[in-house]
């Protein structure tokens, strides 16, 4: 928010700075123009072999051209803050598009260049004076500059995100056993807390006490937990309990080591405990919340979850665009779920989402991954299939549904329906898009009856 008020401020000082007569006339040159220098501005990239790999001229000819014409006109006609506010959130869509697909930010910064050029160039054919044209020149290379450090900024974020998911699924791929990483740091709270202790009663005036923040857990803590536990809302508590102990603490305590005030030593002994009880607790409920997510599976179902979504999705579009290889996502919808849990109780809705992803996991090959996407929604990633082996698999998982007997606790049985929407992957290297197209595939499966199968638009 602070960077936001930072940004928008900049704007009001860059926009009251020029008048509005000038303004105006580059606002009509880059609006009347828009479409030349978007043709220019995309010529000049699919020159570049940097960016040449990101682009094809398909992509160029019926999207990236107009997305360029709409982004030349949104970021040059605002006259107001709400107006500001909306192209900065564009650009914050941009700079996190741009991450997903592993754009290279500098490739980003020469377009902002080559955008600059065609401006400057257009403005110079508009007959402005001298004054004019230079303001004019000023204003547009600082609006462009503000909105790629907005778009970098949201870039920078969500290539963080992706990069600390991706570290995760890496140790969840290498086979890290997340509940004996618990018990070794509870061990290592209690190696730090024994030879605390030890100290305490026999340590000498001059003794120094190490510090929680350089034991083995609070080097796990630092280089790794943060990493592991990112948004957790344990960690923030965790580290203030530690600053605690180590800045406040851990300095009294040594103050007394040797001298002849045992009570406040005791005093002071039983502060440190009382911290490290907090600690032990905070971090029992962070991996308690966490185990199952970071193993990878999902609590009830023990399918993936959606965490690693993306850092499969990622390497599965990186092997479709080096190999050649393509691969389709199925969302499949168990239909009228809500009818089930009020019918029969949620004990019985969870029996039946534990006996869908059996079906589905028997369904598909070993190197196919099936997630539990979301309440009853699940998702299937179909490696190395065309359209026809992709639709041939949807339309077996929704006849296999269909045909089974679903088990309810009290022994009855019941059958249940599924919609399935399905997407080819089409070589867009935005992950996020393919999954809007099987999400908008399912919606329109559910909204023509339900118990199908549709595929999305190419």
């Amino acid at each position: 928010m602070h960077h936001n008020g930072t940004l928008e401020a900049d704007w009001l000082i860059l926009f009251d700075g020029v008048p509005e007569a000038t303004r105006s006339a580059l606002r009509e040159v880059v609006l009347t123009h828009r479409e030349s220098m978007a043709v220019a501005f995309y010529a000049r990239m699919m020159s570049d072999l940097d960016a040449r790999p990101f682009l094809t001229h398909e992509a160029v000819e019926t999207r990236l051209r107009q997305s360029m014409q709409r982004w030349l006109e949104t970021l040059f006609s605002c006259t107001d803050r709400d107006q500001f506010a909306a192209a900065m959130a564009m650009q914050r869509h941009v700079g996190e598009v741009h991450a997903r697909i592993e754009l290279p930010v500098n490739i980003v910064a020469r377009g902002a260049r080559v955008l600059k050029g065609e401006i400057a160039r257009r403005l110079l054919e508009a007959g402005l004076d001298g004054e004019a044209l230079i303001d004019a020149v000023l204003y547009a290379d600082n609006l462009i500059d503000l909105a790629f450090e907005e778009m970098s900024s949201a870039y920078v974020a969500s290539h963080e995100r992706a990069a600390r998911i991706d570290e995760a699924y890496r140790v969840f791929s290498y086979g890290q056993n997340m509940s004996l990483e618990r018990e070794r740091q509870r061990s290592a709270l209690l190696d730090w807390e024994n030879r605390f202790l030890q100290e305490m009663m026999a340590g000498a005036a001059g003794d120094e006490l190490q510090s929680l923040a350089d034991s083995s857990f609070g080097l796990w803590l630092h280089h790794k937990a943060t990493a592991i536990f990112e948004g957790s809302s344990e960690l923030p508590t965790i580290r203030e309990a530690i600053r605690t102990v180590d800045d406040n603490l851990i300095p009294l305590c040594q103050a007394q080591l040797g001298g002849p005030d045992r009570e406040e030593l005791r005093r002071l002994t039983k502060a440190v405990q009382a911290e490290l009880g907090q600690l032990k607790f905070l971090v029992g409920a962070m991996f308690e919340r966490f185990v199952d997510l970071e193993s990878g599976k999902d609590a009830l179902t023990q399918l993936l979850n959606r965490r690693f979504l993306p850092a499969i999705l990622s390497r599965e579009a990186d092997i479709s665009r080096s190999q050649g290889k393509p691969f389709a996502l199925l969302l499949v919808d168990v239909d009228h779920f809500k009818h089930i849990n009020d019918r029969h109780g949620h004990e019985a809705g969870d029996r039946v989402l534990q006996q869908m992803a059996s079906l589905l996991l028997n369904t598909v090959r070993s190197g196919d991954f099936v997630f539990r996407y979301g309440g009853e929604e699940f998702l299937v990633l179909l490696v190395e299939v065309d359209q026809q082996h992709a639709k041939r698999v949807a339309e077996k998982i929704r006849s296999r549904v269909e045909k089974e007997h679903f088990l309810l606790p009290n022994g009855q049985q019941l059958q249940v329906t599924t919609s399935i929407g399905l997407a080819l992957h089409d070589g867009h290297p935005d992950y996020q898009r393919l999954v809007n197209r099987a999400d908008d595939a399912l919606y329109r499966a559910k909204h023509d009856g339900r118990n199908r199968c549709v595929v999305a638009d190419a």
